[in-house]
C-alpha cells in the first residue's frame, strides 16, 4: 500500500494515497475535514481553538458520541467504548493529552481526541465491520502531530502539496477537477506611529532645494495585508491551446489570464532554462502617477510609504501537464515569499 502525507491547518499525518478530500468546512481555527476512498468514508477530522488550559476531554467526547448518534435512526444498535489505549510509545503523549476511543454501527471506527498548545482535535478512521484495518489505524494515529508553530504550514488537497508560510491563513479555497485554488492572507502590519504625509504633501520647496512645512496636520498610512495564492490549471495543453503560435505560449498565456491582476505594476519578466519545466518568474511593483517626475515634495512621502510589491513564479509541469501559478502581492518580500512557496511543490 502506497502511503503519503497530508497536511491541513498545522496537522499533519500519514494517510493510504487512495484516501482523497471530500468534505470540508470551517476555517484554519475551527474546523472538519473528511477524507474517502473509492468504497467509504474513512478518515474525519475535526480541531477547535480553545483557551482552557486542561479542557475536559470526556465532555468533548460525549458531545462527539451525541452527533454519531443522531446519524443513526433510532433503534438502530450502537456501541460505544472509551480509554482505549492504541499508542503505546510514550513519546507520543509528550506535550499533549490524549483519549482514545472507539464505537461500532453500520461500521467500525476507532478514535483519538487530543489536546495540544491552544487546539483540541478529533482523528477518526473507519472501516468496515469484518475488515481487518487495524495496522491502518495505528499508523495513522502514530504519525499524527500538530505543526501550527512550524515555520512552514503544509496543504494537501488532490495530489497538490504546498507548504505556506505560518503567518498565512487560509481565506478560501476551490478544489474542482481541472483547477485548485488556495488564497492565504498574512495579519495586517499596524503602524505605530502616525507618519506625517499630510504634511509632506503641503511642503513647498524653499531655497537650494529644501523643504519647507506648510502645515503640521498628520495622519496614519494604510495598514498593509500581504496575500498570497497557489493555483493549478489542467490540462497544460488545453490552457495553451489558442497561444501554441507566440512565441512562449506560457507567457502568452499569463498575460491574458492575468490581465486585471497585473495592471498597475511595472515587472520584469526572467525565465528559468535550467530547469526541465518551463518556468517564468515576474517582479514588480505598483506604478504611481507621479513616476517620471524629476523632483516633487510628494518623493519624501514615497520614501517612507512601501509601494506594494508583486510576484509571481508560474511553471508548466511536463509530466504533470499541468500550470502552476504562484502570486504574492504586499509590502514584504513577495519575491522571497513565492521562491518558498514553489519549492515546497513537487509537481509530479
Amino acid at each position: 500500500m502506497e502511503w503519503t502525507v497530508f497536511g491541513w491547518a498545522g496537522i499533519e499525518l500519514e494517510i493510504p494515497a487512495t484516501w482523497e478530500l471530500s468534505g470540508l468546512s470551517g476555517d484554519q481555527k475551527t474546523g472538519y475535514l473528511r477524507l474517502d476512498d473509492a468504497e467509504m468514508p474513512r478518515l474525519e477530522l475535526k480541531w477547535a481553538h480553545t483557551r482552557r488550559k486542561k479542557p475536559d476531554l470526556h465532555a468533548t467526547l460525549d458531545e462527539y458520541f451525541k452527533l454519531i448518534r443522531k446519524t443513526y435512526k433510532k433503534g438502530t444498535e450502537l456501541s460505544f467504548r472509551r480509554n482505549v489505549n492504541f499508542i503505546k510509545e510514550e513519546e507520543f503523549f509528550k506535550g499533549r493529552t490524549v483519549l482514545g476511543f472507539s464505537w461500532k454501527g453500520s461500521i467500525r471506527a476507532n478514535g483519538l481526541i487530543f489536546h495540544t498548545g491552544k487546539r483540541i482535535t478529533i482523528v477518526q478512521v473507519m472501516g468496515r465491520l469484518k475488515e481487518n484495518w487495524r495496522p491502518i489505524v495505528l499508523r495513522v494515529f502514530e504519525s499524527i502531530t500538530d505543526r501550527g508553530d512550524a515555520p512552514l504550514t503544509l496543504w494537501s488537497a488532490y495530489g497538490l502539496k504546498l507548504g505556506v508560510p505560518k503567518e498565512y491563513k487560509l481565506e478560501r479555497q476551490k478544489l474542482l477537477s481541472g483547477y485548485l485554488l488556495f488564497a492565504f492572507a498574512a495579519k495586517p502590519v499596524h503602524f505605530q506611529k502616525a507618519v506625517k504625509f499630510a504634511k509632506l504633501a503641503s511642503s513647498r520647496l524653499g531655497k537650494n532645494g529644501s523643504v519647507e512645512n506648510r502645515g503640521e496636520v498628520t495622519s496614519p498610512l494604510p495598514s498593509d495585508k500581504g496575500r498570497l495564492s497557489v493555483e493549478r490549471y489542467g490540462p497544460a495543453e488545453v490552457m495553451l491551446n489558442d497561444y501554441k503560435d507566440t512565441p512562449n505560449p506560457l507567457e502568452a498565456w499569463f498575460r491574458a489570464k492575468y490581465a486585471k491582476a497585473i495592471r498597475g505594476y511595472g515587472f520584469e519578466v526572467t525565465s528559468d532554462t535550467d530547469s526541465a519545466d518551463e518556468r517564468l518568474t515576474l517582479i514588480g511593483e505598483q506604478t504611481r502617477l507621479y513616476d517620471g517626475v524629476p523632483f516633487s515634495p510628494v518623493l519624501a512621502l514615497d520614501k517612507l510609504s512601501k509601494r506594494t510589491a508583486l510576484a509571481f513564479h508560474l511553471w508548466r509541469c511536463s509530466h504533470s501537464n499541468r500550470i502552476y501559478v504562484i502570486q504574492s502581492i504586499g509590502s514584504t518580500d513577495a519575491r522571497s515569499t513565492v521562491q518558498k512557496v514553489a519549492k515546497s511543490i513537487e509537481c509530479h
